[in-house]
């Protein structure tokens, strides 16, 4: 739990980064073009990672749910 805010963070941080550098890129200087798009590639997987881990988490909270007005026990 702890890794996944850390790496959330961490991803908010480099995409900020890559904000800049593109409003730089537009005014005349900063990164290459290939460097961008790589950049903006690793931020999209990244973020792609986090919102499937988010979506198995509630996913697994939601079949819990059903599970429980079936009758189910909850796992421990």
């Amino acid at each position: 739990m702890k890794f996944d805010k850390i790496f959330y963070w961490l991803l908010a941080l480099f995409v900020l980064y890559l904000i800049i550098e593109v409003i730089k890129k537009i005014l005349g200087s900063g990164l290459s073009y290939e460097t961008l798009a790589v950049g903006l590639l690793i931020a999209n997987i990244g973020y792609t990672i986090a919102l499937h881990s988010k979506i198995s988490n509630i996913n697994s909270k939601l079949s819990g749910h059903i599970g429980w007005h079936k009758g189910r026990k909850e796992r421990e």
